[in-house]
């Protein structure tokens, strides 16, 4: 973990998931999401190294790569943590995101891969003013994501888009809503700031190229699911053979990623009427039209 300042109250540890570090106070910070399960702790070392401690939390969105620190900091704070009401209700109930990756009650590893704190202390952003800090949805990638722009015009664009080192290793990054993330990258491509800093990856200062790469890819993992639908496929069917092209082996929680997303890519074409769907021998297939 590495802190930089890229503003004049604004700064972010670069990690795996990077941090957003807004000034509040002469010594006191908002966090702009936390990172994985354990990351606290390094969080909190940084910011006390520095002389400083947190006024509040602010999560773009409840994945567990996102808010794996709160509980550590907002206990030793005794602060809040602001989310939408949307994403709140999957940090509020720990197996509620595991459910909806599974498609039914989850198993206890998926359980565990995707256990969430509970009611700690989260607040609406909907209902709150938070000083400095403006907001906007960015649907696609969860319920109900959002992007923050701090008052020294940088973004903070949570998981909007992948990073071209990931787009250069693979294609796939987990989505919920294909015509909502469609829509996000249009819509990043239109905000004005000094520099968009994505949740993972390095910070761009145009956004206009990796927002262009980013829906170049899913129109790729669009025309693959297509191609692999010229005959009827089943779900199984269709995920063995993503694994295939894009060089993945399975596992729990990597299944139950792409599972979810391939449903969302074909509810996108569906409903496109680009596939058709039948029932075959009482098995739910897809065929390209």
């Amino acid at each position: 973990m590495r802190l930089k300042q890229v503003g004049e109250k604004t700064y972010y540890i670069e990690h795996d998931t990077n941090i957003g570090v807004y000034m509040t106070g002469r010594d006191r910070v908002c966090l702009i999401d936390t990172g994985s399960k354990g990351d606290g702790e390094s969080i909190d070392e940084i910011i006390s190294n520095q002389g400083w401690s947190v006024d509040y939390i602010i999560n773009t969105h409840t994945h567990i790569d996102h808010l794996g620190g709160n509980e550590y900091l907002m206990k030793k704070y005794h602060i809040p943590a602001y989310c939408t009401e949307y994403d709140m209700a999957f940090a509020h109930y720990s197996d509620l995101e595991a459910a909806y990756m599974n498609g039914g009650y989850p198993c206890r590893r998926l359980r565990n891969i995707f256990s969430h704190p509970g009611m700690i202390g989260f607040e609406s952003i909907e209902r709150n003013h938070l000083e400095g800090i403006s907001w906007i949805y960015l649907p696609g990638h969860t319920f109900g994501m959002i992007g923050l722009k701090t008052s020294d015009d940088i973004w903070f664009l949570a998981d909007s888009y992948l990073s071209r080192k990931y787009l250069q290793k693979r294609s796939f990054g987990y989505l919920y809503d294909v015509e909502g993330y469609l829509n996000t990258l249009k819509c990043i491509k239109t905000l004005e700031g000094v520099l968009f800093i994505p949740a993972h990856g390095v910070a761009e200062k145009d956004i206009t190229e990796i927002s262009d790469l980013n829906t170049a890819n899913i129109m790729k993992m669009i025309g693959m699911i297509k191609d692999i639908c010229t005959e009827y496929m089943s779900i199984d069917g269709i995920l063995k053979k993503m694994y295939e092209k894009m060089g993945m082996r399975s596992t729990v929680s990597q299944h139950a990623l792409l599972s979810s997303t391939a449903k969302s890519y074909i509810t996108y074409l569906q409903d496109r009427d680009e596939l058709e769907c039948r029932f075959i021998d009482n098995i739910m297939m897809w065929k390209a039209k």
